[in-house]
């Protein structure tokens, strides 16, 4: 799962989601070679802090597992 101060790119959405939240999703910038850093997790680790292409994001766990992605060294 995500950590705290990586850095990730995204691979691809799944694409069994709902179009809408799919839509508004990659609105925020979750595209395909697009990366984003993990600022903090919240203390249950249901919710994560990110930043995403200069925007603050914060999803939860569930949200994020339609993303797929992998750590990034840059």
């Amino acid at each position: 799962m995500l950590q705290p101060g990586l850095s990730y790119v995204i691979e691809k959405i799944d694409n069994l989601i709902d179009k809408g939240y799919k839509l508004k999703l990659l609105a925020m910038g979750f595209v395909p070679g697009a990366h984003f850093k993990v600022i903090r997790k919240a203390p249950l680790g249901d919710m994560f802090h990110i930043v995403i292409q200069g925007t603050a994001v914060s999803l939860r766990a569930r949200e994020l597992a339609l993303v797929q992605f992998r750590v990034t060294t840059t």
